[in-house]
């Protein structure tokens, strides 16, 4: 809610997260607009292409596509290769949840995605901080083939 804004930005916080599938629209709204208010980024999360659709009328800079079903806690990265491509361009894409080895970094971006975001992999492949160091360096590598093919 917005008092929880308000003291994540007191205590320094630069992006706020909203879940569509928790939000109905007016909440979304609201919220997205005290986020910015605030001078913070707004990650809008979807799982579905309803979702989609309603994050996608907020005007989000970053949109990311959770592969975790909140309801089984399953996590399948074919619901990344399916939404990613339908976010528009201007939009940053950001692959969400399950993704645990180099060869998924590569999936999700082939898929579209710009950015991820990890948890889990960090903490269960053993060395995070050469983890960080082989998905920064694929990412730059991407980065470059992207901007290559224009």
């Amino acid at each position: 809610d917005e008092y929880q804004m308000l003291e994540a930005r007191a205590h320094g916080a630069d992006v706020v997260l909203l879940i569509v599938a928790a939000l109905d629209d007016a909440a979304l709204r609201d919220l997205n607009d005290v986020a910015i208010g605030l001078g913070m980024s707004v990650l809008v999360e979807v799982h579905d292409e309803a979702e989609l659709e309603r994050g996608l009328a907020l005007n989000p800079t970053l949109l990311g596509v959770n592969a975790r079903n909140l309801k089984t806690l399953d996590v399948d990265l074919a619901t990344c290769e399916r939404l990613l491509p339908l976010i528009p361009e201007g939009v940053v894409g950001v692959a969400e949840s399950g993704i645990a080895t180099l060869d998924d970094v590569h999936r999700m971006a082939n898929a579209g995605a710009r950015a991820i975001l990890v948890g889990e992999a960090l903490v269960t492949n053993g060395e995070p901080s050469e983890t960080v160091r082989q998905w920064t360096n694929a990412g730059l590598s991407i980065r470059e083939l992207i901007s290559k093919d224009g």
